[in-house]
């Protein structure tokens, strides 16, 4: 049996630190010189978030899935090619009767994985590029996102069964080396995958209700945000900031992870002030993943070792904790609409109501002419704010249309 690498276990969880590491000076100006955290909006009486610079921005919509069958069977014919390709490793891999012939076959499954993830890498971000240059629509965009989703989780499954194989066999272990191709993948992966991608997923399925999604992008990168179940999501990845092939700057202090906790308490006050994350570094792949459960919702946030900034992040927020504040009301006839916003980008709540009776009103709900949702009996709709400028639309079921000019957030 091959010892276990005294480095130890490679997944490294870290509760609190209190105080700044040695050799590690977390930046706190953007390359212009200015004062604001890189990519970091700030928001009040909450966890910060992730957002696209707006002088980057090339496309901004929304978009309402629908079943797509195209979708739904590449989607299950990936996933029957990834089962069977798990399920061929483990034969093989406890028929082979030495620790030579079992290496070579662990080499040679993470190698197809890393052949895979590497082109689902180029995929997403050649989709990326082709949205934010008007090649492809917003629609085909989310497609391919619960593409790469789907593929994502697939591959990371495979990475799992050979992890469980290698520690279930008598005699063996994985080498050194394979335990951080295996992170690193791992890492990488979790990446290109997130909570509002999955649904898009489930929902061309036509296994749950779509909603409609708030759609950004830049050339490098792109953020979605929706509401459901009481919730606002939102999933935000930035190209820039991730440099693959640079020095990790975390990993040159003598403490990596708390170097990644300084850095991220600068990014996340609010959060460092409620609790402190756990943090976890993936192999030697240069991300760090900080992940928290806070009395608003939950966070989770990848930092790149080469630009110490974040990269990728999914936020969950609970509606009911989000501050808000009347920006918008116009009255038409005897319908009254009523507009609240949060912060840009963030959840946004619609209310129609009987202006004669004070009743809650059914109406459709439309933001610069994109059908939203509807408020339904009790008269409200939650939504996601665009940038800049809108117009929010609301027709009841007799008719009424009225209109409602915003200024946006600011």
């Amino acid at each position: 049996m091959r010892p276990l690498p005294a480095v130890g276990v490679i997944l490294l969880m870290l509760v609190s630190v209190a105080a700044p590491v040695t050799g590690f000076a977390s930046p706190a100006q953007t390359a212009d010189g200015s004062d604001q955290l890189p990519q970091i909006t700030v928001v009040e009486n909450t966890t910060n978030h992730l957002a696209i610079p707006a002088s980057d921005v090339r496309s901004t919509t929304y978009n309402r899935s629908s079943i797509d069958v195209g979708v739904a069977v590449a989607a299950g014919s990936s996933d029957l090619r990834s089962d069977y390709a798990t399920t061929t490793f483990e034969q093989q891999f406890f028929q082979r009767d030495s620790e030579t012939a079992r290496d070579r076959l662990v080499d040679e499954t993470l190698t197809d994985i890393e052949s895979r993830r590497t082109n689902l890498e180029q995929r997403n971000q050649a989709a990326i590029q082709q949205y934010a240059s008007g090649a492809i629509t917003a629609t085909e965009f989310l497609r391919q996102r619960a593409l790469t989703d789907a593929e994502s989780r697939q591959l990371t499954d495979r990475l799992e069964r050979v992890r469980t194989a290698a520690g279930t066999a008598p005699d063996y272990s994985l080498s050194p080396n394979q335990r951080f191709r295996l992170e690193n993948n791992r890492g990488v992966l979790k990446t290109y995958r997130g909570p509002i991608s999955q649904r898009i997923s489930v929902e061309t399925a036509g296994e749950t209700e779509p909603n409609a999604v708030y759609v950004e992008v830049s050339s490098e990168g792109y953020m979605l945000s929706t509401v459901s179940d009481g919730q606002y999501m939102r999933e935000t990845y930035l190209g820039q900031d991730r440099e693959q092939t640079a020095i990790d700057q975390f990993a040159r202090t003598n403490d990596s992870l708390g170097a990644v906790n300084t850095r991220a308490e600068n990014l996340y006050p609010w959060l460092y002030s409620e609790q402190y994350p756990s943090v976890q570094a993936y192999g030697r792949s240069g991300i760090y993943q900080i992940q928290a459960d806070h009395s608003n919702g939950q966070l989770t946030a990848y930092l790149d070792g080469g630009t110490t900034n974040v990269f990728y992040e999914t936020q969950h927020l609970e509606l009911t904790t989000v501050d808000r504040s009347e920006v918008a009301t116009n009255v038409n006839q005897s319908v009254r609409v009523r507009v609240q916003q949060s912060f840009e980008s963030g959840p946004l709540l619609v209310t129609v109501t009987d202006n004669s009776t004070g009743s809650r009103a059914d109406a459709t709900v439309r933001i610069n002419g994109k059908r939203i949702g509807t408020t339904g009996t009790d008269g409200s709709l939650w939504t996601v704010e665009p940038r800049g400028e809108y117009t929010v639309t609301a027709t009841t079921q007799d008719g009424v249309r009225v209109r409602v000019p915003v200024s946006g957030s600011v």
